[in-house]
């Protein structure tokens, strides 16, 4: 038998908050948005990794864009939003802007983007930024798969077993609630129908979740010990995003 050894390397914070914002302005991204995915990516890659993975997959796909994402659905305290962009959903992108919109307003309870997920970390970093300055409880639930459990589990379409769905929950004092959902409401399952992200704020609907909670005061400590140490990444995915990076001062020809 052979084992395939992992090969790693150690970065600083500001390296990769850099090489993201650099990359992601490469690939189109005006600069507010390359700034906000560039924290997005680093709060994931330093609460456990799927940053890098996460970038990765976005700058393969195609260049970003300026075109107005559209909106449709019924508004209302109990109304469901959809985003929809014409040249294609991006987490880093369309996935925030569903919590920004959920959490301004009585325009919906539930605000749902159909994308490819990737790190179900990706998305504290603009959860807790929201909940914090909006003062209320806001959340993203991280769907694999929002088919119905019966027909996942059956294999339709081909597929495996489904994977659970995740809810992450941001309160304004900081703390984040981590549960995973058996079950969504019929009518959320509908809005995506596959892979997404729905933003919510009204936890409740959800009924009894268990949630695991980490604290700001967690969150800080393991952030300021990044910066002390930096991060140990791995390593052909840093080459990959550092590649990227580069063509921010030496742009391709």
């Amino acid at each position: 038998m052979s084992l395939t050894m992992q090969s790693t390397t150690r970065v600083s914070l500001r390296d990769i908050s850099e090489a993201a914002f650099r990359g992601l302005t490469v690939h189109g991204a005006s600069h507010g948005e390359a700034r906000a995915a560039s924290r997005m990516v680093l709060q994931a890659e330093v609460m456990g990794g799927g940053g890098l993975a996460a970038l990765l997959d976005d700058l393969a796909s195609q260049p970003w864009s300026g075109a107005p994402v559209e909106v449709s659905g019924t508004t209302g305290e109990t109304g469901h939003l959809l985003l929809h962009s014409p040249e294609g959903n991006r987490l880093l992108r369309e996935a925030p802007l569903a919590v920004e919109l959920v959490a301004s307003g009585d325009d919906a309870s539930v605000v749902a983007v159909r994308t490819a997920v990737a790190g179900s970390a990706l998305l504290d970093a603009m959860t807790l930024e929201i909940a914090r300055a909006r003062d209320v409880g806001v959340g993203v639930v991280i769907c694999p798969s929002c088919q119905p459990r019966s027909e996942a589990a059956s294999g339709v379409g081909g597929g495996s077993a489904q994977q659970p769905n995740q809810l992450r929950w941001a309160r304004p004092d900081g703390s984040l609630g981590i549960g995973t959902l058996n079950q969504l409401p019929a009518t959320w399952q509908q809005l995506i129908d596959g892979p997404g992200v729905l933003a919510l704020k009204d936890i409740e609907r959800l009924g009894d979740v268990e949630l695991s909670w980490i604290s700001a005061e967690h969150r800080a400590r393991t952030r300021a010990q990044a910066a002390a140490d930096g991060l140990t990444v791995d390593a052909d995915l840093w080459r990959d995003v550092y590649e990227a990076a580069r063509r921010y001062l030496v742009p391709e020809r």
